[in-house]
């Protein structure tokens, strides 16, 4: 399977007070999701589909980082992110930029510095998905309805100011680990749960202050009941 997804990002943070001296913040995904898949077997499950994914809408709390002598020391934020049924979605493909579920993934997120120039980050994910009331019957013949099984979700890194306010290296990670069964009509399906991690090099390189380049690169192992493979992230980040 080869998966190309764009997603289009902006972020707004204000200067309103939020709980527990927090500024409050917006953030909004719209994902351009290309897929094909091959089995090289036969036509079953054999799907291209391009379009428009869900609509990922997150409320969040953020607040000033933690100072030190020689500059920060620690900030963080914690995000409501709802993930709406808004995609392309049509159940006589397997494969659909959509998912035709509501899923609610909040998360905390922090970053640590070691050392003014070592830093550690991490962002630890609660999934839990509703249901999907037109399920594929190619997939789950008879079904009425599906729920995937709730996750819970890490990313990490870990990286080093080579040149000064231009040039980060390091290491990025992530983690998942689905700790209930997804449903068919209501039932357990039973050994569905997925897992995987991934690890590989990372790379963050500022051409000024507003504008960031992120290259990212993971291989995946230790996969249960999903895919395994590499995954290559490239991000631009432009401040306005």
């Amino acid at each position: 399977m080869d998966a190309w997804i764009g997603l289009s990002q902006f972020i707004y943070q204000s200067n309103t007070d939020g709980p527990c001296g927090s500024k409050l913040g917006l953030n909004v995904i719209v994902p351009e999701v290309w897929l094909d898949l091959d089995t090289g077997a036969s036509d079953f499950l054999n799907e291209e589909s391009f379009g428009i994914g869900d609509l990922w809408v997150g409320p969040y709390l953020q607040w000033d980082p933690v100072m030190g002598k020689d500059g920060p020391i620690f900030m963080h934020r914690i995000e409501f992110q709802l993930i709406l049924p808004t995609g392309e979605y049509d159940n006589d493909l397997e494969l659909n930029p959509g998912s035709n579920l509501f899923s609610f993934n909040p998360y905390w997120a922090g970053t640590y510095f070691l050392t003014p120039k070592w830093t550690t980050s991490w962002r630890v994910h609660y999934l839990w998905n509703g249901e999907n009331d037109s399920p594929n019957q190619n997939l789950y013949p008879g079904a009425r309805d599906m729920q995937p099984g709730q996750a819970i979700h890490v990313n990490f890194t870990t990286d080093y100011e080579v040149i000064p306010k231009t040039l980060r290296l390091g290491l990025n990670g992530y983690f998942l680990d689905q700790i209930t069964d997804s449903k068919i009509n209501g039932r357990d399906i039973p050994h569905s749960q997925e897992q995987v991690f991934a690890i590989g090099p990372g790379l963050l390189y500022s051409f000024n202050q507003d504008n960031h380049l992120f290259l990212n690169l993971y291989f995946e192992t230790d996969a249960e009941n999903r895919a395994e493979g590499e995954r290559l992230n490239i991000r631009y980040i432009r401040h306005f």
